[in-house]
């Protein structure tokens, strides 16, 4: 099995790896690991955003290895984040795209976008969305007297 885990250095991204590891099967999963940098215009920061993202591999490689997972690629693409992913899926054959999501609710969803969302939307290969557990606990309910002005 082929499994593409796109990644941005987040700590939900760094769950989505070690979720990933414990999920799958060691010995029949290969793992491609993707770090795509978004090309703004106007924006030189490529050096920069290479750097990093090289940075992140290595450590996404050294966490999946270190859990007994075999890591056949590790690399980085220039692009739109979406169209990169869904092109990196179909390039390597992928039988699964796992994407990690943060969980935004509400405006910040809206203004911001969801990547997670866009690959199922777009993605022409089966796609699992691994939800930021931690993030998203349950907020503890309010117990509101009845002289509460709302």
């Amino acid at each position: 099995m082929r499994v593409l885990l796109p990644i941005d250095g987040s700590d939900c991204s760094n769950q989505t790896l070690h979720w990933a590891a414990e999920t799958f099967n060691r010995q029949d999963t290969r793992y491609y690991l993707l770090f795509v940098i978004p090309v703004l215009p106007d924006l030189n920061t490529v050096e920069y955003d290479i750097v990093e993202a090289t940075a992140m591999l290595r450590k996404a490689r050294t966490i999946m290895e270190s859990q007994g997972c075999v890591v056949d690629r590790a690399e980085y693409v220039l692009g739109d984040i979406v169209d990169q992913i869904c092109r990196y899926a179909d390039e390597i054959d992928a039988d699964q795209i796992l994407v990690g999501s943060h969980g935004r609710t509400g405006l910040a969803k809206l203004l911001m976008g969801s990547t997670s969302i866009k690959v199922l939307e777009h993605s022409h290969r089966p796609v699992t969305v691994h939800r930021n557990i931690e993030r998203n606990q349950p907020q503890p309910e309010h117990n509101f007297s009845s002289n509460t002005v709302l």
